[in-house]
């Protein structure tokens, strides 16, 4: 057998824990700056090939905003399946309930929170991804009989305020959990606005 052949092996690929290697990039980043982390250095702290690190993770961006795809979906899935006629109750629930997806792995939500509200640039990355969490909620709002500027104004201001939640949180080092924060930030909301 040729030696390149015994080098790179046959059979399927070690698998990569997206989780292990994401909590060592967030670390990394965290420690010495998201800017002076390259992702070559992800992969060697990780243990794992850049190849194999840029099919979990193509970019810086996708390691702090990690995870979000899965949020929007269990949030879509939560909205559909409350049966809240009031519009603000259905998305404090809804968000609270999704947001016990992040529970149990709070160290990673914490440095993940931290690295978005420290930095405009990083904060702008996920944009993209918050955007279409909002559109998600301002369905829901649709869907209850809401205009389409009292849906996008609610959703965008639910957002707004979850996220100005969570980073205080991480920043904070709340002891609670972060389902725990935003129900008690909801609850402020939902007296303000219901």
């Amino acid at each position: 057998m040729p030696e390149e052949a015994k080098k790179l092996g046959r059979g399927r690929p070690v698998t990569t824990d997206p989780k292990a290697v994401g909590l060592t990039a967030l670390r990394l980043f965290s420690e010495h700056g998201i800017d002076q982390v390259t992702m070559d250095q992800v992969a060697e702290a990780a243990g794992i090939s850049r190849s194999n690190l840029f099919r979990v993770f193509p970019s810086k961006a996708a390691v702090v905003w990690g995870g979000m795809h899965l949020f929007r979906a269990e949030l879509e899935k939560n909205l559909l399946n409350d049966s809240s006629s009031s519009v603000v109750k259905l998305l404090h629930g809804s968000w609270v309930e999704t947001m016990h997806l992040a529970d149990n792995s709070l160290e990673t939500v914490r440095l993940r929170l931290k690295l978005i509200g420290s930095s405009p640039e990083v904060y702008g990355w996920g944009q993209g991804q918050l955007d279409l969490a909002r559109q998600v909620l301002e369905d829901a709002v649709s869907r209850l009989g809401g205009e389409k500027l009292r849906a996008k104004a609610v959703s965008a201001a639910m957002l707004s305020a979850s996220v100005a939640i969570l980073i205080w949180w991480a920043e904070t080092d709340d002891p609670r959990t972060p389902s725990e924060v935003l129900d008690a930030g909801f609850n402020d909301f939902e007296a303000l606005f219901s």
